[in-house]
């Protein structure tokens, strides 16, 4: 190896070069916003956004997970359930569920 290295600059000629220079003028916007209206182009104005949804949280007591498959129709119910109850934990709800099928359905013992 050799200790001497290329310098890839050498031959570099920036004669040619020129900066742009400063008397461009701005366009004007009014005439920036008739070609956008005349080519049928919309402004890129913000989506609008949904309230966030409040937090959900846990309490500290043992839990056991339960997933089950419904339909779309079966979940936004569930959770507009719990929303109009301000119920923030999904478990309590699935609690008050059952006691209320069970009070409708005793269950026969044998």
């Amino acid at each position: 190896m050799t200790e001497d290295r290329v310098d890839p600059f050498a031959n570099i000629s920036l004669g040619s070069f020129k900066p742009k220079s400063e008397a461009q003028r701005p366009a004007d916007e009014a005439v920036i916003e008739k070609i956008s209206k005349d080519n049928n182009f919309p402004s890129r104005a913000p989506h609008e956004t949904r309230p966030s949804k409040r937090g959900r949280f846990n309490s500290g007591l043992p839990k056991k997970q339960l997933n089950i498959k419904v339909t779309e129709a079966c979940y936004d119910r569930f959770y507009e359930m719990a929303e109009s109850r301000g119920i923030r934990v999904l478990g309590d709800l699935m609690s008050l569920a059952l006691d209320a099928l069970e009070k409708v359905e005793p269950q026969n013992r044998q």
